[in-house]
């Protein structure tokens, strides 16, 4: 005679049990929530290096514009610790190139204004947080542009530019990226 029975056969059909599932759930919680602050410190890293690739990349362009024009000076009618203005030579276009700072705005503009009359600006350095011009004569002794304005416009020779450029990484200040630069006005005649 045969007897069947009416219990299930679990031998194929295992699961985990809740205890199991919540060990499981809570190895995974740990793992993760050590895995988040290497990921904000790369997030940072990442966003920094992109930071001084832009600002490297601003500079040198910026510098390069600097030079170029301070190459071509004709005369030099404004001097300061935060501006300049000049004209370039006739070869190089005779217009009238002004550099200023603006703190307010945290950028270095370059406004060139043609033969014309006709207005051209553009932002050389944004956040900037610092920013410097010296002027040195041809012996290269550096000139105080507040003792005597004329003699700085009529003995300057070369121009140093100073400049502090600072980013945000995420929410705090942590990229910087310092310019240093001199420049000699090849085409401006000596008194």
């Amino acid at each position: 005679m045969t007897i069947f029975s009416k219990r299930p056969n679990r031998q194929g059909k295992r699961g985990f049990t809740l205890v199991e599932v919540m060990i499981t759930v809570t190895l995974l919680a740990l793992v993760l929530a050590g895995m988040i602050p290497a990921f904000t410190f790369f997030t940072k890293s990442i966003a920094g290096l992109a930071n001084y690739t832009i600002m490297s990349s601003e500079s040198r362009a910026g510098l390069e514009r600097f030079s170029r024009d301070l190459h071509a000076v004709d005369s030099v009618s404004l001097a300061n610790e935060t501006e300049m203005t000049f004209k370039v030579s006739d070869e190089a276009g005779g217009s009238t190139v002004n550099y200023k700072f603006d703190p307010a705005a945290a950028t270095l503009t370059r406004t060139v204004t043609d033969s014309g009359g006709n207005v051209f600006t553009e932002i050389l350095f944004e956040d900037v947080t610092e920013f410097e011009l010296f002027y040195f004569n041809r012996l290269d002794v550096p000139l105080d542009a507040v003792a005597d304005a004329g003699t700085l416009l009529l003995e300057m020779k070369s121009v140093q530019i100073r400049a502090v450029l600072l980013k945000k990484v995420i929410t705090s200040d942590t990229t910087d990226y310092i310019i240093s630069a001199r420049f000699l006005m090849r085409n401006k005649p000596t008194p």
